[in-house]
């Protein structure tokens, strides 16, 4: 479902002038790329939990950037300030401990995730003055990463544990990740509908 809706959203990337899209379709493709990478590797027997700071930095900075296009202007400076706080904290916290690179790390994960949340409900709250924009894609966000960000700072436990209890907080993660690619699908076809009307 990922690898089409990058096929789908790059289809309409020339043809399509917002700004936002083309940020969102580069979220997908990057994302498609570190899942693909990470794939392999656990395919080889290799550890790919370093990944994992790839993709949730990835996410914070393309995702911001994404909602900074959809915000009022003085919206606009708080994502700002925040991207900058948030990636200077981080450098501070690897330059520090540098083994956190091969663990979990869940100040990480809370900083890149959290304020995406506060993004989404932000959005939505402007959205009730305003028509809004990418709403499916919105919803998914809140509704995913509110979850997501919970089980993968709880990860080092999760990962240690077998249990079935365990097992079905990770499959649990991956329905909400499937339904969060389905609203991001069902986006491109509500998105996808002025652009075909104008050929």
């Amino acid at each position: 479902i990922l690898l089409l809706n990058v096929i789908l959203y790059f289809k309409n990337y020339r043809n399509t002038s917002p700004i936002v899209f083309k940020i969102f379709s580069l979220y997908l493709l990057l994302t498609f790329i570190i899942l693909s990478v990470s794939i392999y590797l656990w395919s080889q027997g290799k550890q790919n939990l370093h990944l994992s700071h790839f993709y949730f930095l990835t996410q914070f900075i393309t995702l911001s950037l994404f909602y900074r296009s959809l915000f009022l202007a003085h919206q606009k400076k708080w994502v700002n300030l925040v991207m900058v706080l948030v990636i200077i904290t981080l450098i501070i916290q690897y330059s520090i401990k540098p083994s956190l690179f091969f663990n979990f790390n869940i100040l990480e994960i809370f900083l890149t995730s959290f304020p995406l949340v506060v993004y989404s409900i932000v959005h939505l709250y402007n959205s009730l003055s305003r028509k809004g924009q990418f709403m499916y894609v919105n919803a998914g966000i809140l509704i995913y990463l509110t979850t997501s960000t919970l089980i993968f700072i709880l990860g080092d436990y999760l990962a240690s544990e077998r249990s079935d209890l365990i097992r079905k907080i990770w499959y649990l993660n991956k329905v909400l990740y499937i339904g969060y690619l389905v609203l991001i699908l069902m986006e491109w076809k509500n998105y996808s509908q002025p652009v075909k009307s104008k050929s």
